[in-house]
């Protein structure tokens, strides 16, 4: 009976965090059209905490730097499918829309995909689960500043 009980409890452990997790990553979608960090509101999208806490997990600190604060330029956050999108270019360095970086998060489970340098010969590529290269095309190449 104590087996039967503790698989109960632990079904419904997974399937609340499941429920928080889609709750929190479903918030996301009002940032479509707003940019993440040049928007008229004090809130920044790369100090959200379900957005800032992995990538300075998945990230190196440079690669988080241009990301959430180094860049130049950057597009509106879209939603494309079920994918939160956000492009930033630049550099400290340079004015020029240098070091393209691409960040999408699945809303459905929150993984996170990072493309740097993107038009590089060499681009490097982040992901909390699977790889940057299995989303699907449209994800990873829609790039728009």
């Amino acid at each position: 009976m104590t087996l039967a009980r503790l698989s109960l409890v632990l079904i419904l452990l997974a399937t609340c965090s499941n429920a928080v997790a889609q709750r929190n990553y479903a918030d996301l979608k009002a940032w479509d059209g707003q940019y993440p960090t040049y928007n008229k509101s004090p809130r920044k999208f790369f100090d959200l905490p379900e957005v800032r806490d992995p990538l300075r997990k998945l990230l190196p600190r440079r690669v988080y730097f241009l990301l959430t604060k180094g860049h130049t330029k950057e597009g509106p956050i879209k939603i494309v499918r079920n994918y939160l999108k956000a492009n930033v270019c630049g550099s400290p360095e340079s004015y020029s829309c240098d070091h393209i970086t691409t960040l999408a998060i699945d809303l459905d489970d929150g993984s996170m995909y990072v493309a740097f340098d993107v038009h590089s010969g060499h681009p490097k590529h982040f992901a909390t689960k699977a790889k940057f290269t299995d989303l699907p095309k449209d994800i990873r190449n829609e790039i728009e500043l």
